[in-house]
């Protein structure tokens, strides 16, 4: 099957790219095109305009602070892979970045296109849920900056709204001693995960976790946190049964659906080892 007839635009900036946003009620941003391409082939997306972000200036590019590390969206998930400081101060991020199908799909792929498409089973959203990432989005009315525990709205569903593009993603960066780690579990190398979790945590000067966030995909309609399997752990020294007590509450208390790769009941043992394997990573990190 071949995708319908559009329009097709390749911007040199960023003002012109949401000029013409403002233009066309009926267009996508192409990104690496990995998920868009592959919809409208199959028609399940029709988008009237293409508005292609490749050539796009200043939206790629990884810029480092004492407090945060600020990723373009345009960014290469190969080029995150591949990168020896993402993978030191980012270890989620870069664990994520080479789980990520395959050599080819990672060459295309960016971070913003995987997280903004917001597929319940993409690897990137999770990671900046258990990193608290900022979104930096822009629009004609200028810039503005959405948590990323409030970005996620729903199945293919963000903040992002039909007129604005999503820029570049900020990861804080603690003082405090903290680690993290990313795991997923699938049928085959390079399928979606049956569940895949980042994530972090913090400890104090006497060794106990002192924060923690956990989130989880490929289990719902969204990537979410698990706040009841965070507070297994918060205040606790790190040990195999805080990890199996933060485990089994993943287990019990995520909003876990059937699907077409696995039911419900599989999933949630897949997300009980997903978010141990993390967590153990994580501390484990947090602990060097």
């Amino acid at each position: 099957m071949l995708p319908k007839n559009f329009d097709y635009y390749s911007p040199k900036d960023v003002e012109e790219a949401l000029e013409l946003l403002s233009k066309s009620g009926d267009s996508k941003l192409l990104a690496g095109g990995q998920s868009l391409i592959p919809m409208m082939k199959l028609r399940l997306a029709s988008p009237g305009t293409i508005i292609d972000l490749s050539r796009v200036k200043g939206l790629s590019g990884i810029s480092h602070s004492r407090a945060s590390v600020k990723i373009g969206s345009m960014e290469r998930i190969a080029e995150l892979a591949a990168s020896k400081e993402i993978a030191s101060s980012l270890p989620a991020l870069h664990d994520a970045s080479l789980s990520i199908a395959d050599v080819q799909v990672r060459d295309m792929g960016t971070i913003g296109g995987n997280v903004a498409n917001a597929d319940p089973s993409n690897d990137m959203p999770v990671v900046v849920l258990a990193y608290n990432a900022k979104m930096h989005v822009l629009s004609k009315k200028g810039p503005r900056i959405e948590d990323a525990d409030s970005f996620f709205t729903g199945p293919y569903s963000t903040k992002v709204n039909a007129d604005e593009i999503l820029t570049a993603i900020e990861f804080p960066i603690s003082a405090a001693r903290h680690g993290s780690a990313y795991s997923r579990l699938e049928r085959r190398v390079g399928d979606y995960a049956l569940a895949a979790c980042a994530a972090y945590v913090e400890l104090d000067s006497s060794g106990k976790c002192s924060n923690a966030r956990i989130s989880v995909s490929g289990i719902s309609g969204s990537a979410l946190r698990l706040p009841e399997a965070e507070a297994e752990l918060v205040g606790k020294l790190p040990s195999k049964a805080a990890i199996s007590a933060a485990s089994d509450k993943a287990r019990q208390f995520a909003n876990i659906e059937d699907s077409y790769y696995a039911s419900a009941e599989i999933k949630r043992l897949a997300t009980m080892h997903v978010v141990g394997e993390s967590l153990e990573a994580a501390f484990k990190r947090a602990k060097k």
